[in-house]
């Protein structure tokens, strides 16, 4: 991490002396020699990463590290002050007396920097002079005994409890199915899923189990993280034929492959596992080894990696390992730790701390099983984590592997997740926002940052590091979690790494000061005011970027805010959206210059508008401007809102009519929500890039509003556009304008529709596009036909279904206030997945599915009575709730 940081920082450097030609010798000389030194203590950091439990070269790589985040917070500061020091291009006697003072500003932070730069020189010096005194140089990196310790570890683990298995049934039988069937061709099973869920285990009870005793050829292999190839084919040979050993250490990768196929051409029908496989080359390396001889031969692969697991073969089985439900937790643990009566209550709390986690649950039982009185078992629940990790190294092993092979950006990703609070729901539209204000994630060859984010969240789950909370049919991640084990790794780590520190009033800690001093980044759970007589008024404020109320705070007084605001000015991300009520937004707003998110609290218990001060001009580098997370604070808005050019996402759930977004604000990917009228005035042919667009009525409700008609004209200018909501208290001439906006897949329309027969211009998979009113991409569809009871119109009492159902890419649909009889016909809604049927309060509603509608259904909701869902849809479980995450 350390490396990758000093790297970051040199590239920095090396960018400000290249686009900063015309500042003063004396300051260059500093940047360039800064950048020199800090590459030459690069090579030694690099020398000493791998021995970062050594408390000597931890302190010394931290200093390194200080350094140079100190270095690109002096960059940034400056950047930021030249750019508000400007000085005007026009030739007024006024323009040329702003100049002159701005080259005074100009002058003076110039002196600043070289003065900081000085500063850092000095420590540089003193970080060489502990180089030595701390003999850095002479250690040596991890060795291959110390990598095979832990390759050893690791093997053994997966049989250490294999005889106490719960809750594999399901999956054993499933792959047995796939193991013993007719199927002459060679089968491939690949089986991935955190690491302690027990993969091996599973793929061990499968080799030795009874069924499968007719393969006479059998080969084991575990090949973990360092690999080499000719080791791995050398081990699979050795099963197969044991005398062959000084004959297969003379032999080459090529010759070993061939002589591997040879043997296995030669004999019977063959089960090979393969054991803990981290990157998919090992396969792609070793697969022509394995001739498919048409007898029913069978290899299984174990992964932590799902693209490991998917990218083996097109014809592999890939099955994914479920964590164990609450119920086989407890089995697993009672069939080991034997729990008194009294002791019972202790025990299932602490089974449900581990989340499913198989090794996790045998550790623990193994523990408790020393002692089985109550304070003991007590004394371990108050300690859960780091009783484990004392009684087994496995665990923290398991999870240091998984960690360690992650990437620089990826890893900085992942150790951010710090900011939230236990047992969190992380929506990951936010979490890809605060990444990329955080730095953590950049633009690559073109592609949006928000979609480099997006492949790190993927890459995340997909090697089971975070779990999955919320999907859409299409596969679309919307809200994650993370195992309780993980996040302690993640704590344990971001404090280390000086990512991110937390605080929470509610933990006592001997010296809670201690996990924040030096941090770049603070997560205050609880305790706001205890958190700021924490730091006290000497502590350093440099080094924070980034400050976040990550749980629900009932009240910020406004001295509060401000101390905020005026303490920590090198802000990058100031996130008080889960805040519920404060008096007011001070104008010190506009001193936060480096910001590049900020969240804002709720406003009054009264209902008054929170007023966003005009100053927030002044935040030239604001990419995310969002609301509270609570849905009854408006907010007013500034008329400079228009100004801040980098403004990439801008959502609120309330506004008061007066969000002056402009034209050439053409990097706005979100704009939420954005009154019908101020929509009118908006020339949208710049905004190429909107991803996302809320729009509604001040007076939504108002019956006068019943008869008004609204064009959606200028929408057909947004081609990027994939999510659409209309909050409307009229009617919509034609829908026909939403044709041109290919990537749309998200719509909701709560508004009338002047005439439903222009639903049948929603394409299916083969109509032309240009016929319809949807793209062929409309994957979700929010309708609502809305009674005089909400807008004063009467709504749609003609059933839509024949025309929605013919929409064959449809996979989501949410259906409100229906009030007449609906019918989904035979072979209607192919590929519809999620169904959501909300009645009106008048009107007799009835719903009839023919046996052959909705083949590919797997949820429904329908709020009425049993005796009114039809028999073939009353065993679907209920439908998720996408509408909280509609930006996902």
């Amino acid at each position: 991490m350390v490396d990758a940081a000093v790297s970051f920082t040199i590239e920095k450097l090396s960018e400000f002396v290249t686009h900063h030609v015309n500042i003063r010798i004396g300051v260059k000389e500093g940047i360039e020699l800064l950048r020199d030194e800090l590459s030459y203590l690069l090579i030694s950091v690099r020398a000493v990463e791998s021995q970062q439990n050594l408390p000597h070269v931890r302190l010394w790589t931290d200093s390194v590290r200080d350094v140079s985040d100190q270095a690109v917070i002096i960059l940034d500061r400056f950047s930021a002050q030249q750019e508000e020091h400007a000085a005007p291009e026009h030739g007024s006697v006024l323009d040329r007396v702003q100049s002159f003072f701005c080259i005074c500003k100009k002058e003076a932070n110039l002196y600043d920097i070289g003065k900081d730069i000085e500063s850092l020189k000095e420590k540089i010096i003193r970080i060489k002079t502990r180089r030595d005194e701390f003999h850095i140089t002479d250690i040596i990196t991890a060795t291959p005994i110390v990598q095979q310790r832990k390759r050893t570890l690791l093997r053994a683990a997966s049989f250490d409890y294999k005889e106490d298995v719960i809750g594999f049934e399901k999956d054993i039988q499933t792959l047995l199915a796939q193991l013993d069937n007719q199927d002459p061709s060679l089968g491939l099973i690949s089986i991935h899923g955190m690491g302690g869920l027990g993969k091996s285990t599973l793929a061990s009870k499968l080799y030795h189990s009874s069924e499968l005793s007719h393969f006479k050829s059998r080969a084991w292999v575990c090949v973990s993280e360092d690999y080499d190839i000719t080791h791995v084919l050398r081990k699979i040979i050795k099963c197969f034929e044991k005398d062959e050993q000084d004959l297969l250490n003379k032999m080459e990768e090529g010759e070993l492959l061939r002589h591997l196929r040879e043997i296995l051409l030669d004999g019977d029908h063959y089960l090979v596992v393969i054991d803990d496989i981290w990157d998919i080359q090992v396969w792609k390396e070793i697969k022509n080894a394995f001739p498919d001889k048409k007898n029913g031969s069978r290899i299984i692969i174990t992964t932590r990696n799902k693209l490991v697991a998917d990218g083996v073969e097109d014809t592999c089985f890939v099955h994914e390992l479920s964590f164990l439900s609450q119920d086989e937790s407890w089995q697993l643990f009672c069939k080991r730790a034997k729990p008194t009566p009294n002791l019972e209550m202790l025990g299932k709390e602490m089974v449900d701390k581990c989340g499913g986690l198989p090794l996790a649950i045998v550790i623990l039982s193994g523990l408790l099983l020393q002692r089985r009185t109550y304070k003991f078992w007590s004394d371990v629940k108050d300690q859960l984590w780091r009783k484990l990790k004392g009684e087994s190294s496995e665990i923290q092993e398991l999870l240091n592997l998984s960690y360690d092979d992650l990437s620089f950006d990826t890893r900085q990703c992942f150790l951010y997740l710090a900011r939230y609070p236990e047992d969190h729901t992380i929506p990951v539209f936010e979490l890809k926002l605060l990444w990329i204000a955080e730095e953590f994630v950049e633009e690559q060859d073109g592609v949006d940052m928000e979609d480099v984010a997006e492949d790190y969240v993927n890459e995340l789950i997909n090697r089971n590091m975070i779990q999955i909370e919320l999907q859409t049919a299409d596969g679309q991640v919307l809200a994650c979690k993370i195992h309780d084990l993980v996040r302690d790794l993640i704590i344990e780590r971001a404090r280390e790494h000086k990512i991110l520190g937390s605080f929470d009033s509610n933990k006592h800690h001997p010296n809670p000061i201690r996990w924040l001093q030096g941090q770049a980044r603070h997560a205050i759970f609880n305790g706001i005011g205890e958190y700021f007589k924490l730091l006290g008024p000497n502590s350093d404020n440099l080094k924070l970027r980034s400050l976040a109320l990550t749980t629900r705070t009932a009240r910020l007084e406004v001295e509060e805010i401000k101390l905020m605001y005026t303490r920590f000015q090198y802000l990058k991300v100031l996130d008080l959206t889960s805040v519920d009520e404060s008096e007011g937004i001070p104008e010190e707003i506009g001193d936060l210059v480096l910001l590049k998110f900020l969240g804002l609290m709720g406003g009054p218990y009264s209902g008054e508008a929170l007023v966003i001060p005009p100053s927030i001009a002044k935040l030239k580098r604001l990419q995310t401007l969002r609301g509270s997370d609570f849905l009854y604070t408006p907010y007013l808005f500034p008329k400079e809102i228009c100004e801040l050019k980098e403004l990439r996402h801008i959502f609120f759930k309330r506004n008061l009519g007066n969000m002056k977004i402009v034209s050439d604000q053409t990097k706005l990917q979100t704009v939420s929500r954005i009154m019908y009228k101020e929509w009118c005035h908006i020339d949208t042919n710049n905004w190429t890039n909107l991803h996302a667009l809320v729009i509604s009525e001040e007076d939504y409700g108002d019956k006068k509003k019943e008869e008004e008609e609204y064009s959606l004209e200028s929408i057909a200018n947004l081609k990027s556009l994939r999510t659409l909501v209309l909050v409307l208290g009229g009617v919509i001439s034609t829908i026909r304008p939403l044709s041109s906006c290919k990537h749309l897949n998200k719509v909701v329309l709560v508004c009338g529709i002047k005439d439903v027969a222009e639903l049948c211009f929603l394409p299916d998979s083969v109509t032309d596009l240009t016929l319809s009113l949807l793209p062929d991409s409309v994957t979700s569809l929010t309708l609502s036909f809305l009674p005089d009871s909400v807008t004063g119109f009467t709504g749609t009492t003609e059933d839509p279904m024949p025309i929605l159902g013919s929409l064959s890419n449809l996979t989501s649909l949410w259906l409100i206030n229906c009030r007449t009889k609906m019918v989904c016909h035979a072979d209607s809604f192919p590929c519809l997945q999620f169904l959501k049927i909300e009645r009106a309060r008048r009107g007799l509603f009835e719903l009839q599915v023919d046996d052959r509608a909705l083949p590919s259904l797997r949820a429904f909701t329908f709020d009425a009575s049993k005796d009114m869902i039809p028999l073939r849809l009353a065993s679907f479980p209920r439908a998720p709730d996408f509408e909280e995450y509609l930006w996902g």
